[in-house]
C-alpha cells in the first residue's frame, strides 16, 4: 500500500501515471506489500480466473517469486522508466525513492529490474509487458 501522498493523472510516458503529492526524500518508503489490500496470485489461482480477470492482471500485476502481485491502490499506475525514480529495497518488500522526488513528478519504476520472469504463468496468462 502506498505510504506517501500521491495522485493519478495523465502521463507523458503511458496513459495514466502516479505522481508525487508531496516532496519525497531519497530512501523514503513509497509502497509496501500490505495484505489484504495488496494480493498475490499463484498460477493455480490465475488458471481459475475469467478471461477479463486475466486481462486486468496482465495490465496491472507484476511477477515476483512465482506469484503475480496486484497492488490494491493507485500504485498499480506506476509506469516504467529505465531511469526510474523508485526501486525495490534489498528484500523486495518495499519500493523506495531512489532520489529526491519533487511534488508533481511522476513516480516510475524500472520493470526490468523489479519483475521476475512470467514463466510460471506461461500458457495461462500473457503479460502486457512482454519480456524482450
Amino acid at each position: 500500500m502506498l505510504r506517501v501522498k500521491t495522485y493519478i493523472s495523465q502521463s507523458s510516458i503511458h496513459g495514466t501515471g502516479l505522481f508525487a503529492g508531496e516532496p519525497i526524500a531519497k530512501g523514503t518508503v513509497i509502497w509496501g506489500f500490505d495484505p489484504p489490500i495488496d494480493q498475490r496470485f499463484t498460477p493455480a489461482d490465475v488458471e481459475k480466473m475469467t478471461p477479463e480477470m486475466k486481462v486486468f492482471l496482465s495490465r496491472y500485476a507484476y511477477c515476483e517469486r512465482g506469484t503475480l502481485v496486484l497492488c490494491g491502490d493507485h500504485a498499480r499506475f506506476m509506469n516504467h522508466s529505465p531511469t526510474a525514480s523508485c526501486g525495490n529495497d534489498s528484500t523486495r518488500h518495499f519500493t523506495l525513492a531512489m532520489r529526491d522526488i519533487a511534488p508533481g513528478e511522476e513516480l516510475t519504476d524500472n520493470y526490468e529490474t523489479m519483475e521476475d520472469s512470467w514463466e510460471p504463468f506461461k500458457g495461462i496468462i500473457e503479460p502486457e509487458r512482454m519480456e524482450k
